[in-house]
């Protein structure tokens, strides 16, 4: 399985600091808030693939950065996302964050300052408010699914299901927040697909179709990942009746010819052994 890293923070600690004075409040950074950073001594400790995807990490250069918490796109930056949330304004750390794949960038950071984020993360206490941040982290996870960057996009997917499942008034929005849902599981069970999860992608799908059982983009999708994973009776089931549903799914004509040559061969494999446990 290709483990989708969420962050990787390998060591971080306060330092003593006489440049400034010490920590103004006792408020960390919340999800939203604008934080502004200044990053020193950064060394490439051990390359990290994701620099090249970072968009604060730019060779071994000191900056000073202004970002909203929680819209990191890659690993190496939602590590340091995860550094400076656990921050308070005025503090400074010295960090070492990993891109998941043995990569290693090391440094300090000092949080300047925090703006707070317009009437606070509001949209968590509204449901309509719910449905459109999902919309906005669909968008850019499609962005970046098209972009290839596969794991980054499940990320922005997950948020927005996250966004979607604190819904309170279920049916009030249920149309919308059922179709939210159902995109979003979609769009994670792709990237897992693509990144050969075929397991994870089969649940996916199968939340999808739990909501929504004539959805053809989840039939398709947990039929081949079922099919991938040698499940063929199951991957059978679903490409016929995705075809039901829209005839002539390229995709699902596919798989349903590789689960039926699959269900032959096991059904053949079945016979020869009952034969020679009777021969």
């Amino acid at each position: 399985m290709n483990r989708i890293p969420v962050f990787e923070v390998i060591d971080q600690r306060p330092l003593a600091d006489n440049e400034s004075p010490p920590p103004s409040s006792v408020f960390r950074p919340l999800p939203g808030d604008e934080c502004s950073i200044a990053l020193t001594d950064i060394r490439l400790q051990i390359p990290a693939a994701d620099c090249s995807l970072s968009a604060w990490f730019r060779g071994d250069t000191d900056r000073d950065l202004a970002f909203v918490l929680g819209e990191a796109d890659c690993t190496v930056d939602r590590g340091l996302e995860a550094v400076v949330a656990d921050m308070r304004p005025g503090e400074l750390r010295e960090f070492c964050v990993g891109d998941g794949h043995g990569g290693r960038i090391t440094g300090r950071v000092r949080l300047s300052a925090v703006r707070k984020a317009a009437g606070g993360a509001s949209w968590r206490g509204d449901d309509r408010l719910k449905l459109t941040e999902a919309a906005r982290q669909k968008d850019a996870g499609n962005r970046l699914y098209g972009q290839g960057r596969f794991a980054d996009a499940f990320h922005r997917f997950n948020r927005a299901a996250r966004a979607v499942l604190f819904v309170r008034d279920l049916d009030a929005v249920r149309t919308d927040r059922d179709a939210m849902y159902v995109a979003v599981c979609n769009n994670m069970a792709a990237c897992q697909l693509q990144l050969g999860n075929y397991e994870h992608a089969r649940q996916l799908s199968g939340k999808a179709l739990a909501v929504d059982p004539s959805n053809v983009k989840a039939l398709v999708r947990r039929c081949r990942a079922a099919a991938e994973l040698r499940m063929f009776d199951g991957a059978l089931v679903d490409a016929v009746r995705a075809l039901d549903i829209e005839p002539g799914n390229a995709v699902a004509e596919r798989y349903r010819d590789v689960a039926a040559r699959g269900v032959d061969a096991q059904n053949a494999r079945y016979g020869d052994m009952v034969k020679k446990m009777f021969a």
